[in-house]
């Protein structure tokens, strides 16, 4: 599919502390891969009109309600959108601005909201129009003169403020943050023992051949390509204890206890942050959402 190429230059969205799926009735289904993606969304890299600015949270029903996923200033209600629906824009207390796009035309006086409101974590919003299906969410820096979203034309930069929403999503519905970026991925193959080049170079033939080493000793088809059985398997692999300031990863059968935390490789993701691998952790096992898309 085509994409925008610097994608992964556009940072993760960390936000507040346990953010709610915000379609309660609806099980979790998205994307990975979706920020960026070329719109109209069957374009060719020459051909996009414009970029894929956030995530699309499909399945959803005529009605569905919509929530608030943290403690938040209602910014704008009844915001003009796509398909005759209507935008939700919010400010959370952690400083994302959160765009809710697809929601029925006056669907929020049902629950007493109003612009600037306040509103609380998992109050209810509106309801989406079953014709959209989805909920299209984005997430941006809550700069002071952000009040809306931002199209993001082809031939533009990424919008100011844009940031990636993807782990801020699963820390929604309680899986641990994919391995999306190739600073993350070569970050894990070199923790693994498999990489030894600069985990910020760009992904080459020796990231490719590092892959296959791990692929081959974590027991998946070594490919070369980062697919859902060979994320499973180095999510696992990261598991690890920490003895005398040193980290030695475990295998793939390993069993690390699941209540120290999510770990980010190189940085900070999903809202939490580590220094090194030196300190004493231990990494939960990624639960896979079982109704996800994945990539092509």
């Amino acid at each position: 599919m085509a994409r925008y190429a610097d994608w992964e230059r556009i940072p993760m969205a960390q936000g507040g502390k346990d953010p709610v799926w915000p379609l309660p009735t609806v099980t979790p289904k998205f994307a990975t891969w979706s920020l960026g993606g070329g719109r109209p969304s069957a374009c060719t890299q020459d051909k996009c009109e414009r970029w894929h600015a956030g995530v699309d949270l499909t399945s959803a029903p005529q009605g569905a309600v919509v929530v608030a996923p943290e403690d938040a200033l209602i910014v704008g209600l009844d915001k003009g959108w796509t398909d005759g629906t209507r935008a939700i824009f919010l400010r959370t207390d952690s400083n994302l601005f959160l765009v809710l796009g697809g929601v029925i035309a006056g669907s929020h006086k049902e629950f007493g909201v109003t612009a600037g409101g306040r509103v609380l974590r998992g109050a209810h919003l509106g309801r989406i129009v079953g014709s959209y299906g989805m909920l299209h969410f984005e997430t941006y820096a809550a700069t002071p003169g952000r009040t809306a979203n931002s199209r993001w034309w082809r031939d533009d930069p990424p919008p100011e403020g844009l940031l990636n929403p993807i782990n801020y999503i699963e820390r929604m519905i309680g899986a641990d943050a994919s391995l999306l970026q190739s600073r993350q991925r070569l970050q894990a193959l070199k923790d693994l023992g498999h990489y030894t080049g600069d985990v910020g170079a760009a992904w080459n033939d020796a990231a490719t051949a590092a892959l296959q080493k791990a692929q081959t000793a974590l027991g998946v088809e070594a490919d070369g390509k980062w697919g859902p059985a060979t994320e499973d398997a180095i999510q696992k692999a990261l598991q690890s204890t920490c003895t005398t300031g040193q980290c030695q990863a475990e295998g793939a059968g390993s069993d690390a206890p699941a209540s120290m935390g999510r770990l980010r490789l190189g940085g900070v993701i999903a809202g939490f942050a580590i220094a090194t691998l030196t300190a004493a952790i231990a990494v939960t096992l990624r639960r896979r959402r079982p109704a996800e898309e994945t990539a092509p």
